[in-house]
């Protein structure tokens, strides 16, 4: 599996708003407009830090992924997302390795995996692939929300 970059970090939130303040705040940061996701039962907001993006998502839902994660774990890193250069041969090189395979997203500009974090010492791994500059996250959401 070839490995082009960390791409962009998940910090599960309860409060958009308030953690938008806050990381703007002292990562010296501007976030993005919000973007709801129905489908996912989510809303987030998204900023970059050089090459790396770091996406705030709330959960719209108390039976969204998000909702359950925060149940769990409470707010912090969900999940960080890497940026293969071929998704289908690095979800074969995952399941080899035991890896169970939680999520497939495919969008025309964006393809993701996300793999179960009890495989992988409590870190959820997400991989993507696209042919956008980096961040996949930042810029995919700047043209969604425009």
């Amino acid at each position: 599996m070839k490995i082009e970059q960390i791409d962009h970090i998940h910090i599960a939130v309860r409060d958009l708003n308030k953690a938008t303040s806050l990381f703007e705040s002292i990562l010296d940061v501007r976030f993005s407009r919000e973007f709801v996701s129905e489908e996912l039962e989510i809303k987030s907001r998204i900023a970059a830090i050089g090459s790396v993006g770091i996406e705030l998502i709330q959960p719209t839902s108390p039976t969204s992924e998000i909702a359950k994660f925060l149940e769990r774990r409470g707010e912090g890193l969900h999940a960080i997302s890497l940026k293969v250069t071929d998704i289908d041969e690095a979800i074969s090189q995952m399941k080899a390795k035991g890896i169970r395979l939680t999520t497939r997203i495919e969008l025309p500009m964006l393809r993701e995996a996300e793999f179960h974090p009890k495989d992988i010492h409590g870190v959820q791994i997400e991989l993507c692939q696209y042919e956008m500059e980096h961040p996949a996250a930042f810029r995919l959401f700047e043209q969604t929300v425009r």
